[in-house]
């Protein structure tokens, strides 16, 4: 049996480039699939690493939304 999670990210908030970086850097504790949904990228996180301590899908929100503000401060006004 496969487990499978899902979460929703608002476009207005997290930037494309950002999510994949932050699947790229979770890449050893799950696989990611990111589509557009209207307004939000769904990402679905499967086949978690059984050793990986905490929660996967929380902490890889938590990257892209830091990989968002980092691109986003960098951005010339």
């Amino acid at each position: 049996m496969t487990t499978a999670t899902t979460v929703r990210l608002h476009k207005a908030l997290y930037l494309p480039a950002a999510i994949q970086q932050a699947a790229e850097d979770f890449k050893d504790f799950a696989k990611f699939h990111v589509e557009l949904d209207g307004d939000h990228h769904v990402v679905t996180l499967t086949d978690p690493d059984p050793e990986a301590d905490g929660d996967i899908a929380a902490e890889f929100c938590n990257f892209a939304l830091a990989h968002t503000a980092a691109r986003k401060r960098r951005k010339p006004g």
